[in-house]
């Protein structure tokens, strides 16, 4: 199991900061976004636009899944 830490309103939405995951079948970061918007339909417009981070370091929807310790799902924020 992969924990998956959720921040700004996805934690109001989702009524959880963190989630854990089987990602044993999630190839790429795409998968993941699909995994976490079937186990949090709440979220899963939301998802479509957020970033993910994988080892603290984000990543393209195509990037491959290798030696993951932790996913961070992240909603685009704004400010001055």
């Amino acid at each position: 199991m992969t924990p998956i830490k959720l921040f700004a309103f996805l934690v109001q939405k989702a009524g959880v900061t963190q989630l854990e995951l089987d990602l044993s079948d999630c190839k790429t970061v795409a998968d993941v976004r699909q995994l976490v918007s079937k186990e949090i339909p709440a979220i899963r417009a939301d998802v479509a636009k957020c970033m993910i981070a994988v080892n603290m370091e984000f990543q393209p929807d195509d990037c491959l899944l290798t030696d993951v310790s932790e996913i961070a799902i992240i909603p685009p924020v704004s400010g001055g």
